[in-house]
């Protein structure tokens, strides 16, 4: 039976997690998921602005933001959490790209910001509690993810010729 992709980051995520000491099973569980929907390169840019283009910017996310927070709670907090996910994202898998044009502190500051947002704004405490975590650990989680994409899932051309994605299944 092949693993669903939830499966297969999350074996990796808790494997990876577990040698840098951030094994907390709710930890795992988010990021997982978070991995598995940013996937599907369209979960990565779900809001839009006023002409209905969507938001691709920290900036933007920013300034949407800081509407919602005149609208309502759940605006806002859809807002924030997507900013928060974002910011880890690309902090993870495209930590080089963002240190070679020296962003990779801009994203991690608001990414720990947005995290604890999202924190203080979520009801559900053992959810708030995952937040505060990810604020926390921002930078070590960061860094792991991309550890274990460079140690764990190389998916470099060079790897696996011109289909590396189709990789992610063989391992």
């Amino acid at each position: 039976m092949t693993p669903t992709l939830y499966q297969f980051f999350h074996r990796h995520i808790q494997y990876g997690f577990r040698r840098a000491g951030l094994g907390e099973p709710e930890t795992v569980a988010y990021v997982s998921d978070l991995l598995t929907r940013f996937a599907h390169t369209d979960a990565l840019y779900p809001l839009s602005d006023h002409e209905q283009r969507p938001l691709t910017t920290v900036v933007q996310f920013l300034a949407a933001q800081r509407a919602a927070q005149e609208e309502d709670r759940a605006a806002e907090m859809i807002v924030v959490r997507h900013l928060a996910e974002y910011t880890l994202f690309m902090s993870s898998f495209f930590r080089e790209r963002l240190r070679s044009r020296g962003q990779l502190s801009y994203y991690a500051d608001h990414g720990r910001s947005a995290f604890a947002q999202t924190a203080d704004l979520e009801r559900n405490s053992g959810q708030a509690r995952v937040y505060w975590r990810l604020q926390q650990d921002f930078a070590r989680v960061a860094e792991t993810v991309d550890d274990i994409c460079r140690h764990q899932l190389p998916l470099g051309a060079e790897a696996y010729g011109e289909r590396p994605l189709a990789a992610l299944w063989r391992l």
